[in-house]
């Protein structure tokens, strides 16, 4: 019985043993902390290839980064001097990398201050940015981007991931490849580029753009001025409403465009379709003439006094207008 007891023991020991000794394998990722007095205006640098990030804005003149390296990574390089500041996470020149593999992937959180300047650049890795005044440049290729609250400047960018962008103002670029685009609260000058993706965006700007290519936008605007549309191979849904003279230019081919306006609209409407493409008008009474030769069509009105103005064009598309 004793011989048993001892034996019970000196397996549940080595068990312990085993388990801790697993436990410090699995997460032999390098750990950072790093703190940097920086200006409040500091143009920021980041460079991390995969992994998980956070950067953060805070009202203290400060840079700091804390968290663990990716498993694969040498090290890393932060300098600071003169109004700039640079973080790169170093890998091997050749790593063969699962980007899916998260639990060996970094996790690193940054803070900046908020009227700092930041441009990230990563490859496989999803990214968090909150509060930044300054400008804001993010990229990322195989991963999603989460934005709110970042002003002035703000260009994001991801070929595989979705962005999804909560009350940014000033100018605003977003595009996605094999991605959707969503944004809710943004303002300012807006542009958004998909392809084989989709868009769906609920804003107040004065000035938009979208451009689909084997993809979908679906628009709830309200009071936006200047609206420009364009899309391949892609259906634009559109709710314009807040402005009774809009200046809207789009353009589609082998697409649809659907724009609902407000009924007291006071615009001229000049919608044109070819290569057996199809207008639609339930805005008014009036309708599309068929050329006399070939399958093009073409509608002209006004409506109220004219005084904004609609022009969409369409080639082997269709074309709809109503009324919302």
């Amino acid at each position: 019985m004793q011989t048993a007891t001892q034996t019970r023991l000196t397996g549940l020991a080595a068990l312990v043993l085993l388990a801790a000794s697993q436990l410090a394998w699995a997460d032999a990722r390098e750990a950072v902390n790093e703190n940097r007095t920086v200006t409040a205006n500091e143009k920021i640098y980041i460079e991390v290839m995969s992994g998980e990030i956070s950067i953060k804005a805070v009202s203290s003149a400060k840079f700091s980064v804390s968290g663990k390296l990716d498993e694969k990574a040498t090290g890393y390089t932060l300098d600071s001097k003169d109004g700039f500041t640079r973080f790169e996470m170093t890998m091997p020149r050749q790593v063969n990398y699962n980007w899916k593999d998260k639990a060996n992937a970094a996790e690193l959180r940054f803070e900046v201050p908020v009227g700092a300047s930041v441009e990230f650049k990563g490859v496989n890795g999803n990214v968090s940015v909150n509060g930044i005044h300054g400008s804001s440049q993010i990229s990322t290729v195989n991963g999603d981007i989460d934005a709110s609250e970042l002003r002035n400047s703000v260009k994001l960018s991801t070929v595989n991931g979705e962005i999804k962008v909560k009350a940014a103002s000033g100018k605003v670029e977003l595009s996605s490849v094999n991605g959707k685009i969503n944004d809710e609260g943004s303002k300012g000058r807006l542009s958004y580029d998909v392809v084989n993706g989709k868009i769906k965006v609920k804003s107040s700007a004065e000035e938009i753009s979208v451009s689909t290519v084997n993809g979908d936008a679906e628009l709830e605007l309200n009071g936006t001025k200047q609206l420009k549309l364009s899309t391949v191979n892609g259906e634009i849904e559109t709710k314009l409403s807040g402005v009774t003279n809009p200046r809207v230019n789009g353009s589609s081919v082998s697409g649809d465009i659907e724009l609902k306006l407000d009924a007291n609209v006071s615009a001229r409407f000049d919608i044109k379709a070819s290569a057996g493409g199809s207008i639609k008008n339930k805005l008014s009474n009036d309708k599309a003439n068929k050329a006399k030769y070939g399958p093009a069509r073409s509608l002209q009105f006004t409506s109220g006094s004219g005084d904004g103005s609609v022009e969409l064009s369409t080639v082997s598309g269709d074309v709809e207008l109503d009324k919302l």
